[in-house]
Order: structure tokens, then C-alpha cells, then sequence
């Protein structure tokens, strides 16, 4: 594949990118950033001779990708990228931090093996930020937040979260993130130390705040 769509270089921990996982987030960060606009038609023998593969992977690419509701895809007449309002993002970050400041609150009390998975995932993304791709950064910083609701131990909870499309989300802030990745991630370690503190009220308060990182440029705090 191009160097557009490259694989995951980094940490033997992070999990290898699939080439449908290159395919996926090269067209995320093409739609985040514009040019694939609403309703772009995405064409797979396109996308598979830019991106030097086959059209199995690209087609992989594409259920993901409409399963999460960036594109439709129709019988006869093929995929186009989604009229996303800005609003869909906005409506997922409130649930996602009412599930992660909830296992947030839970992680605290689990045994130590546990949280020191979130430490080793805290410490991949680390190792990603300084790599500088976003691509490896943004998978980097979902598998920090899994860590973080596997820790609860709560199935219930983790296919909630899993539902919202989380590492899609993240790629599409990820791309639209304007300061150093490290700045970014070295923001994680305040997760860490707050679950390690063992106060549940401040574990809950550190993960609900931190999910403004994840709301539109324009939506965010001042």
C-alpha cells in the first residue's frame, strides 16, 4: 500500500492494522478533513488502485465504515460518504463519557493487573504520539480507553461503548487535532494517575471532562 494508508510501526503491544484497517482510516481522515464531502461517491477499484491493494479489503473497509454510519451503501448504486451532521459526533461524546467515567469509578477498586494494563496501554500511546502518524496515534488512544473499560470488568458496559464507534470517533478527532500528538497523549496520564489514586469520585470526574477532546473544534469549552 501508498504511504497514504502505511502500517502501524511502533510497539510490538499495538495491534497490527489490518489492510482494511489502513483502508478504513485513510477514508475517515479523507471525509474528516473534506475531501470526500457529503455524498462523494466512493468507488472500490478507485480506492484500491490509489491505495495499491486489492478491492477484497477495500470492500471490508466499506461495511465497517457503514455500519458506524459515515457512508451508505446501496444495492445498484454503491457506497457515497453520509450527510453527517456535526451533530451526530456532538450526540455520542455525553454517552460516551457517562460509560467511561462509570468504569473509570469501578477501575479503581479491580486488582492490579488490571490497571496496570491502562498504565502498558498509557505507555503505547506514548510511544505513538512520538512516532508523529496520526493514524497509529488515534488506534494507539482507543486501545488506551479500552484498557480503561475492560478494567471495569463490566460486559454490559464495554458493548455499550463499543457500540459508538469509538476508534472511528477518535481517528476523526485525531485528524482534526491542531497541537503535537505527544501534548495530546501526555493529557491521558491524568486517567492513569487518577484511577491509581484509588478515588472513585475523582477517577469518574477526570474521565467525564476528558471526553471534550473529543467534541468539534468549534463545540469545545473555551
Amino acid at each position: 500500500m501508498s504511504n497514504q494508508a502505511r502500517p502501524a510501526s511502533g510497539s510490538t503491544r499495538l495491534a497490527r492494522l489490518t489492510v482494511a484497517d489502513q483502508v478504513r482510516d485513510y477514508l475517515v481522515v479523507e471525509i474528516s478533513e473534506g475531501r470526500l464531502a457529503p455524498g462523494s461517491p466512493i468507488r472500490e477499484l478507485e480506492i484500491a488502485e490509489l491505495l495499491g491493494t486489492s478491492q477484497t479489503p477495500v470492500r471490508e473497509a466499506l461495511r465497517e465504515l457503514a455500519a458506524l454510519g459515515l457512508i451508505d451503501v446501496r444495492r445498484h448504486v454503491g457506497a457515497r460518504v453520509r450527510d453527517m451532521a456535526e451533530q451526530d459526533l456532538v450526540d455520542s461524546v455525553p454517552v460516551r463519557a457517562a460509560l467511561e467515567s462509570l468504569a473509570g469509578r469501578i477501575a479503581v477498586s479491580v486488582p492490579q493487573p488490571a490497571r496496570d494494563a491502562i498504565q502498558l496501554a498509557y505507555d503505547d500511546l506514548l510511544e505513538a504520539a512520538e512516532g508523529g502518524d496520526p493514524l497509529v496515534y488515534a488506534k494507539a488512544s482507543t486501545e488506551f480507553h479500552r484498557s480503561v473499560v475492560r478494567a471495569a470488568g463490566n460486559d454490559a458496559l464495554e458493548r455499550a461503548w463499543n457500540s459508538l464507534g469509538i476508534e472511528v470517533m477518535t481517528i476523526m478527532a485525531t485528524a482534526n487535532h491542531d497541537g503535537p500528538l505527544v501534548e495530546a497523549a501526555r493529557a491521558h496520564a491524568e486517567i492513569v494517575e487518577a484511577i491509581g489514586s484509588g478515588d472513585a469520585d475523582r477517577a469518574e470526574r477526570v474521565l467525564h471532562d476528558h471526553q471534550d477532546h473529543y467534541l468539534p473544534t468549534t463545540r469545545r469549552p473555551a
